[in-house]
């Protein structure tokens, strides 16, 4: 039997789980954001009845972790900072008392020996049903597409038609239209990541002989190194969508 279960009900294990989990779903560059280092605890600490996880025979099958916030300008105004933005959003306004109307997805993850399941499906139907019951006005996603680091040197606007034959390239963009979202529009700066050259040295596991755009494993878009001031800077796009209200 597969419950449905909150952070705040989660074992000890099963906790140790979870970390595996999100440890194994991303490249290195995204544990490396400073963001989820310093707002990460907060959510899990202020928000657990927004993270739930599919558990069955106490191993978990994947979770969706998702923050409050509130938003009342139009969708097309949801800023370009993506990601990044809504974290720090959410937490801030829990902390200034700010009464939520939207819930922002961050990610849904299923774990890998669970991928092809529809998993990730039950998760979102979740978080709709949470939206629903609570009476938010919207649910919003900034997308992190599958197979997009494959194409670094690709513009989002390009890669989003990408097709094979009839169906959109991307399985996440297509799991997401087949289930009733809409794409808003890329978030340019969605998630953004800076360090030394040493940092990114150790990161590509090379050395960095010139400035310029250089491709990282796992990242969405080039990073530009620049030499001569020892930094440098990686945004990386995602893709607003949002659930119609149900």
């Amino acid at each position: 039997m597969i419950d449905l279960v909150k952070f705040s009900d989660l074992s000890v294990a099963s906790i140790e789980q979870y970390k595996a989990a999100i440890q194994d779903a991303f490249p290195n560059i995204i544990l490396c954001s400073k963001v989820i280092a310093e707002y990460w605890d907060r959510v899990e600490f202020y928000f657990p009845e927004y993270q739930i996880f599919l558990i069955e025979n106490n191993q978990i099958l994947g979770f969706i972790n998702a923050i409050p916030l509130y938003w009342e300008s139009p969708m097309s105004d949801l800023p370009e900072e993506g990601w990044d933005w809504m974290l720090k959003k959410g937490v801030n306004d829990y902390e200034t008392g700010i009464g939520p109307n939207t819930l922002g997805g961050l990610q849904v993850i299923v774990t890998k020996e669970n991928l092809g399941k529809g998993y990730s499906k039950t998760l979102i139907l979740e978080a709709k049903r949470i939206v629903k019951e609570i009476g938010f006005k919207h649910f919003i996603i900034p997308i992190r597409p599958t197979f997009k680091s494959r194409y670094p040197n690709m513009e989002m606007e390009e890669y989003i038609n990408m097709k094979d034959g009839k169906n959109i390239h991307d399985p996440w963009i297509r799991t997401h239209l087949r289930g009733g979202a809409k794409i808003i529009s890329i978030c340019s700066k969605s998630m953004h990541i800076d360090g030394s050259v040493i940092f990114w040295e150790d990161l590509m596991n090379c050395r960095v002989e010139k400035s310029g755009y250089h491709i990282v494993d796992g990242a969405l878009n080039p990073v530009h190194i620049d030499l001569e001031n020892n930094h440098g800077t990686y945004y990386e796009e995602n893709i607003w969508v949002s659930y119609p209200k149900a």
